[in-house]
């Protein structure tokens, strides 16, 4: 069952039970076991190629890709089966060791990507490096043209009472009890000029968030009328990343941490891109049992989608995930629901 609540507007959870509990989700397998194949990029950090974690593509065919190591960026386009590398790699300025990049979006003319504003897994010690977002603009040779940063999302969050205590430096001390994690950024889309993160942790009761602020103003300074979605996913599970189709948003959501176990599955948040009651809706759960394995034999852990098509039947969604070779793209046909 999922149930959500948007602050500042009451929701009626029983409606959105209905709209849940109505549909029992489909598991889905890719269309094709064979992941794309993917153009190698010369990052610097050799883990690079194996931690793809955001990936969003414009109306120009332009994509912008995120990865949590190191603190570089590239620039794509999808050429049939094959992501395609368009210009060299990018540097995001100011970051001394590691962005922690996480998600990633476009919007008109901008391409924005979010470090995860996260403590170091491992360790649990402070990242400051982690807690800034980024919006590029780029000529279709991928040549950079602007390049922004903003660290005020992190104090926009310190300030929302659900999130006050999550939202703290890391210390160094680990407290991995269910639903204590510290704040993860995972997924993030706009719409309506709006910038929404998807949080992977904290998971509190059973619950995760989704944060969304004025888009120009995180930038260009002003109010960031920020805003706070608590939507009901089960224990131990947060958000891996959002999209927009159709004017709705498609969340992807896994385990809210490196120990539970969790399916991967598509949610739909009727609601969210305009501020009404966000009425979810699991969609599908993945079926990754024949998909490629990582180099060590491990499970690949899906972390970013984008939409190639859509139709009133159905999301044709671009999967790429963490741990597989170069992202080990799958494409998945998630079912509609009316």
């Amino acid at each position: 069952m999922i149930v959500a609540i948007y602050r500042p507007i009451a929701i009626a959870a029983a409606g959105a039970w209905l709209c849940s509990a109505a549909f029992a989700a489909d598991r889905v397998a890719p269309e094709s076991p064979i992941a794309w194949q993917v153009d190698k990029h010369p990052f610097g950090s050799k883990r690079s190629n194996e931690a793809f974690s955001g990936f969003a593509c414009g109306t120009s065919g332009m994509c912008v890709l995120a990865v949590d190591e190191g603190r570089q960026g590239a620039f794509m386009r999808i050429n049939g089966e094959r992501l395609v590398s368009v210009g060299k790699l990018f540097e995001f300025d100011g970051v001394e060791k590691e962005l922690d990049a996480e998600a990633a979006a476009v919007d008109g003319g901008y391409f924005y990507v979010a470090g995860s504003h996260a403590a170091k897994r491992e360790t649990c010690c402070d990242n400051s490096d982690s807690r800034r977002v980024y919006r590029l603009t780029a000529d279709e040779n991928g040549h950079i043209g602007t390049m922004a940063h903003s660290e005020r999302l992190w104090d926009a969050m310190r300030g929302l009472p659900e999130l006050a205590s999550y939202a703290v430096p890391g210390d160094c001390r680990c407290d991995r009890a269910p639903g204590r994690n510290r704040i993860d950024i995972e997924g993030m889309a706009t719409a309506n000029g709006r910038l929404f993160f998807a949080l992977r942790a904290p998971n509190v009761d059973g619950s995760a968030y989704i944060v969304s602020v004025d888009a120009r103003a995180l930038f260009e300074g002003g109010d960031l009328r920020p805003s706070l979605a608590t939507v009901r996913l089960g224990a131990n599970k947060g958000f891996r990343d959002l999209a927009i189709a159709d004017g709705e948003a498609l969340a992807l959501v896994g385990p809210s941490d490196a120990e539970s176990p969790a399916d991967y599955s598509i949610v739909e948040l009727r609601g969210l891109t305009t501020g009404v009651a966000v009425q979810p809706r699991e969609l599908a759960a993945l079926d990754l049992q024949n998909a490629p394995l990582g180099k060590k034999g491990s499970l690949i852990k899906p972390e970013a989608i984008a939409v190639l098509e859509l139709n009133p039947r159905r999301y044709r969604l671009l999967v790429l995930s963490d741990g597989g070779d170069d992202g080990a793209p799958l494409v998945f046909n998630i079912p509609r629901k009316p």
